[in-house]
This record gives C-alpha cells, sequence and structure tokens, in this order.
C-alpha cells in the first residue's frame, strides 16, 4: 500500500501519547480534541478541527539562551498544550538556517526596556538549523502543528541576491523579478534541509514573508511612486487601488512560485501574511491557499481620551515601545482602560466588521478561496507589560474578540500578540484554556 503524506502524519498522530492538556481536561470533566486526535494537518480546511496559535514568532530562538525566555524549550512546548493551543506560529529562519552558524547580538535589556518580541539579553550564536529541528522534534512528540515564517527579510535578501539588501535602498522595477525569485529559492535551499530534519511534517502552512506589505510598502520603487502610503498596523479600512495591488500580485508570485514547486508533494498550504485591511483576491494568485489575516487597532478613542493619552507622554499616542517606556505607565493604564470600558460595544462591533469584510475579499478570479486564519490579534500591536499596567481590559477584550470572529469561517486564530512566553500574560493559564476551547467549540461542521 502506498503511504503518503497525509497518511503517514495521521498514522503518526494517532501514535502520540495523550498530551498534558487532554489529561487537564479530562480531569475538570471537559471534553477536548487534540491535535493528536485529528486526522493531519490539513484537516482544518475542512473544519475537522481549527488551528489555536500562539504567536511565537523570531522570540523562540532569540529568547533561547540561558535565562531566556524560551530557554527550557520543552516546557514552553509543553505548556502551550497546557493552555490549549496546537499550532505555533514561528520564524523558521530559512536564510540563516543554511549557515553553520548564526550569530545574534544582545538587544534588550532586563528592567530597563519594556518587553517585547525578538528580547536578546545577551549575544550568543546557535546552529539554527538544529534549533529548528528540536523545535519540531518537541511539536511531534507533544502533538502540536507549526505555521512556518520568516520575518528576518534583510538577511533573506542579502544572502540571497549577492549583496542586494532589501531593508537597505529600494529595488527598482528591473530589479523586482531577480529579486523576489530568489527569495523564494533561498526558501526552496532551507525547505529541503527541513525535509530532512523531518520539520515539514509538521507544517500546516509556509508564509514566504511575515506582513509583506510592511516591506514591500517601504522598499520597492514601484510602490514609492505611487500616492497611497504604505499600509501601518491597525489600519481597519480597505483601499483599492488597481496599480498597488499590480505590484503585490507580481512580487507574491514570483516568491511563491519556488516555494509552491518544491512543497506541492509534501501538499503543504502557502499562506499570504497581510498587514491591515487588503484586497487579498487582487494580490494573489492560484499559488495561495491561505490568508492570514491581522488585526490590530488601536483602542478607539473620543477628545476626552485623546487628551487623557496626550497627558501620558509624548510617545505613547504614536504606539511604540520607545514612547511607552518614556510614558506614566499608570496613567497610561487608567486611560486605556476607561477608553476600553466606555467604547466596549464599538470595539467588538469594529473586530465584527473588519473579520467579516476580510471573509469578503478571499474568492480569486479563477474562481478559487482561500481559507482565513488570524495569527495576529486583536489589538493594539504595542502593549507595556509593566507591573503599572494591569492586563483586566485588555484581556476581556482580547477575549470577547476571539469569542466574536469564533462564529466566523476562520480555520484557526491566535489570542493575541502577547500570548506567548516572554510576557506576563502567559502566566494565566486558564484565560488561554477558556478562550481557545471557546474558539474550538463554536463553529462545528
Amino acid at each position: 500500500m502506498k503511504i503518503t503524506r497525509r497518511s503517514f502524519i495521521r498514522q503518526a498522530a494517532l501514535a502520540l501519547p495523550i498530551t498534558v492538556a487532554a489529561t487537564r481536561a479530562g480531569a475538570q470533566g471537559v471534553a477536548v480534541r487534540t491535535p493528536a486526535a485529528v486526522a493531519g494537518p490539513a484537516e482544518y480546511f475542512d473544519r475537522k478541527t481549527r488551528l489555536t496559535i500562539s504567536m511565537w514568532d523570531f522570540s523562540w530562538l532569540h529568547a533561547g539562551h540561558p535565562g531566556g525566555a524560551y530557554a527550557d524549550l520543552e516546557r514552553r512546548v509543553v505548556e502551550a498544550v497546557e493552555r490549549g493551543y496546537n499550532t505555533l506560529r514561528v520564524d523558521c529562519f530559512p536564510s540563516r538556517l543554511l549557515e553553520p552558524e548564526s550569530r545574534f547580538e544582545k538587544n534588550w535589556n532586563p528592567g530597563v526596556d519594556l518587553p517585547s518580541w525578538g528580547q536578546r539579553a545577551v549575544d550568543f550564536s546557535c546552529d539554527v538549523r538544529r534549533k529548528v529541528a528540536q523545535l519540531a522534534g518537541l511539536c511531534r512528540q507533544h502533538g502540536l502543528w507549526l505555521g512556518l515564517d520568516s520575518w528576518d527579510k534583510g538577511h533573506m535578501f542579502s544572502r540571497a541576491q549577492n549583496g542586494l539588501n532589501g531593508d537597505g535602498q529600494p529595488i527598482a522595477v528591473a530589479a523586482e523579478e531577480r529579486a523576489f525569485t530568489g527569495y523564494g529559492e533561498t526558501w526552496v535551499k532551507a525547505l529541503k534541509l527541513m525535509r530532512e530534519e523531518g520539520v515539514l511534517e509538521r507544517a500546516v502552512w509556509i508564509a514566504p514573508m511575515n506582513e509583506v506589505p510592511h516591506f514591500a510598502g517601504r522598499q520597492l520603487a514601484a510602490l514609492a511612486q505611487l500616492p497611497d502610503q504604505p499600509l501601518e498596523e491597525g489600519e481597519t479600512q480597505l483601499r483599492r487601488n488597481q496599480a498597488v495591488d499590480a505590484v503585490y500580485r507580481r512580487i507574491n508570485r514570483w516568491m511563491a512560485e519556488p516555494i509552491k514547486a518544491e512543497v506541492a508533494r509534501d501538499g503543504i498550504p502557502l499562506s499570504y501574511s497581510s498587514l491591515g485591511m487588503e484586497n487579498y483576491a487582487a494580490r494573489l494568485t492560484d499559488l495561495y491557499d491561505v490568508v492570514d489575516v491581522h488585526f490590530m487597532p488601536s483602542v478607539i478613542m473620543d477628545a476626552a481620551d485623546r487628551q487623557a493619552f496626550a497627558a501620558v507622554g509624548p510617545g505613547v499616542l504614536k504606539g511604540r515601545f520607545a514612547g511607552l517606556r518614556a510614558s506614566d505607565l499608570a496613567a497610561f493604564s487608567q486611560a486605556w482602560d476607561r477608553a476600553c470600558r466606555k467604547h466596549y460595544p464599538a470595539m467588538l462591533r469594529r473586530v465584527q466588521d473588519y473579520h467579516q469584510a476580510a471573509l469578503q475579499q478571499l474568492t480569486l478570479p479563477s474562481g478559487k478561496k482561500l481559507a482565513a486564519i488570524i495569527t495576529e490579534s486583536f489589538g493594539p500591536c504595542f502593549w507595556p507589560d509593566h507591573p503599572s499596567v494591569g492586563w483586566d481590559w485588555y484581556q476581556r477584550y482580547n477575549a470577547d474578540a476571539l469569542r466574536v470572529v469564533a462564529g466566523m469561517d476562520f480555520k484557526g486564530s491566535s489570542l493575541s500578540n502577547y500570548a506567548e512566553p516572554g510576557f506576563s500574560l502567559w502566566g494565566d493559564r486558564d484565560w488561554h484554556w477558556t478562550s481557545n476551547a471557546f474558539f474550538q467549540a463554536a463553529l462545528r461542521p
């Protein structure tokens, strides 16, 4: 009998031991479906399960040094299962995976800087290929899937393009095809190695580039010549500009073609990582299967709220960590909670309207309908994890936002950009678990 990738993973999954999450839930009298009970990584397209996603981004590697949040990687994987997650969205560092050793410099001072993604408290070096294989092995052992993404755009382009630096000078129109095809070919080299290490057996999607508009809107000469300004995190209004969409369509195709050809035998879907509200159908081709919808707006504010935030500190409304750190964080927390409570119905309606609108953009000209997931949610993008700042209303909002989208046709969702080790929110195990349990139970076939 011929063993297909799907049948292999089905048999492997069924052979896994009962996970910690199932044991804990069973003790509480709650029936849950763990990843070990589902057939395979592509089954979420058929609604046999949903992906409950924790966004571990590049932090899982950057903070993996001694003393870092991910130093005990297996403990963190077990904790993800305990919290009801069945999928980790990670940077698999395709270009660095090709290096025998990669060097990472300190970028974060404990006790001084606010916790953020990718915090490195020390300089360190590591073999990225070995680390990615280790993570995949732990996910196999504990029944988790991996969404494979790439954040490190500058390194990807500089390695692939003989010195063409994607984070430096704008890429000219004449150089686009070479740049983005080379970007995809770097992925292909890494995918071959990941297949050898068994990493692809755990993959539920491959996203060539995190938040394509975040890079392309600033680094493509073709877009700089157009009147539209680049998208920012949290934008919720759809723009329709055929010239802009055409640029994205061609670069997305060039990135995807080599990757799709390489993983066709593996049956791994290709995912498009968005930024704000986008016209996905006009920006993608049939090479793609999934759209990763991001939604990270700030709290809704009226004039009084804006005045209260402005009094907190000069950089607080810009929403970046540096501005937040320089602010009165206790006053920020009070202002945010007041605004969130005051505008709560409107904030939940915005969640509903945005995600319903996103689902209307998924049918390609060919008639192919893309699947939708949510991996960066529900806002705001930048949040100060500090003893002076309360999580209460933030948690209420994120959990209720997940409940709003739970009734829609999303194949998977995250709970928060801060729902990962490294942030204190990770400590509230039951908040994660109950939210993920609701999401799994809400939409049944």
